[in-house]
């Protein structure tokens, strides 16, 4: 029975393992699933004392205890695209062993020793969770992740403050009759089973999240694919409200002519830095999809024909600047730009046909130009 807690983290140590090798992209998982191992095999090496001396078990311990939580930390911050500065593990672990070593071989002391344990590894969880706090301004997954970081955090310091004084100063022995291990024992079968679970849970949804992105996105470009594009503008067109929402179609001049006189990995290059200099210019809150083989939709919300034509103006000339891998020195292309304002009750692919149109036009009147809904042809550039 006292192996259970092990046993539990243990499985998911398993459990996360084995996603990972499903989804190797997915790092984090690994960190996860060392978490898990270190707390599950720092329990067995407490309770079965093994090494026999008191001194190495002790640090034994605090090595395995203190990269629990080492492991956790960094896998939640590698998830949100950040890391743990190897400095900050290495000065985590130094601090937390550091004490417990002194607390024996300089000043036996085993309350001492339980108690800097817990609330070093309460630290840990707690650093973590003050680098990720812009989480709470994300998805309720994040916020979800979070809150518990901050209640496993709080868990070690109160378990601490409350049955920390039930720890013998020097009884080994004894120590493992105590409130204080009594309730850690519960507490990692309880919330090592919550913190796992709570765990999977956010693996799951972003999981599912990854495959809505991938089937939503143009593996090319890393834009919106068409599929994308409309349900992320349903809100857009289908509001009580209307809000003006500028639809610019883009075309990429010739393009077929590059891909014949250069290849089709040149012209892929063409592709993935146009799409990249779209999304560069426009802004956060705006769509950007591609449609077809060099055809891209912008929509730029609460944005007039005439700001929406400024916006273009100013992407037409950054794409014709680009200098383009696999093409010749010197070589620009160009694009033509086709710009509406949407019209209440109007539906997306309605719009995009009154843009189609505006394109053509631009096309007509000799490419590289943009034209738009209520204004005047431009002139050449």
């Amino acid at each position: 029975m006292k192996f259970i807690p092990s046993a539990l983290l243990l499985l998911f140590a398993a459990s996360f393992f084995s996603v990972w090798l499903l989804d190797r992209r997915r790092r984090h998982l690994v960190l996860f699933s060392l978490a898990f191992l270190s707390v599950s095999v720092g329990t067995v090496v407490q309770f079965a004392l093994w090494p026999s001396d008191i001194g190495l078990n002790t640090l034994a311990c605090a090595v395995l205890y203190t990269a629990g939580p080492l492991f956790l930390a960094e896998g939640v911050l590698v998830r949100s695209g950040k890391r743990m500065l190897v400095v900050e593990h290495a000065a985590w672990m130094t601090l937390v062993v550091g004490l417990l070593g002194y607390f024996y071989y300089a000043e036996d002391n085993l309350q001492l020793r339980a108690c800097l344990l817990n609330l070093g590894m309460a630290g840990i969880v707690l650093s973590s969770a003050w680098q990720l706090r812009h989480l709470m301004c994300g998805s309720a997954i994040d916020r979800a992740l979070l809150w518990m970081l901050s209640g496993l955090s709080l868990t070690f310091v109160l378990r601490t403050l409350l049955t920390g004084g039930s720890v013998p100063i020097n009884d080994v022995s004894a120590f493992f009759e105590s409130p204080f291990w009594l309730w850690a024992q519960f507490a990692m079968s309880v919330l090592g089973v919550a913190m796992g679970l709570g765990l999977l849970v956010v693996v799951c949804a972003d999981v599912v999240l990854g495959l809505k992105a991938e089937r939503d996105s143009d593996l090319l470009t890393s834009l919106l694919n068409r599929r994308g594009l409309e349900t992320r503008a349903v809100q857009l067109f289908s509001g009580a409200i209307h809000q003006a929402v500028s639809v610019v179609a883009c075309d990429i001049d010739r393009f077929k002519s590059i891909n014949d006189r250069f290849g089709h990995a040149a012209g892929d290059s063409v592709l993935a830095t146009v799409a990249e200099t779209i999304r560069r210019c426009v802004r956060g809150r705006d769509l950007v999809a591609r449609i077809g083989g060099e055809e891209f939709v912008i929509l730029l919300r609460n944005c007039t024909v005439d700001d929406a034509y400024v916006l273009t103006e100013q992407l037409r000339r950054e794409i014709a600047a680009c200098d383009l891998a696999g093409l010749p020195e010197g070589f620009r292309v160009t694009c033509s730009f086709g710009i509406v304002e949407s019209q209440s009750g109007e539906q997306l692919w309605d719009a995009i046909g009154r843009a189609d149109k505006m394109l053509y036009a631009a096309k007509h009147a000799g490419r590289n130009r943009t034209v738009a809904d209520r204004r005047e042809l431009p002139a050449a550039a």
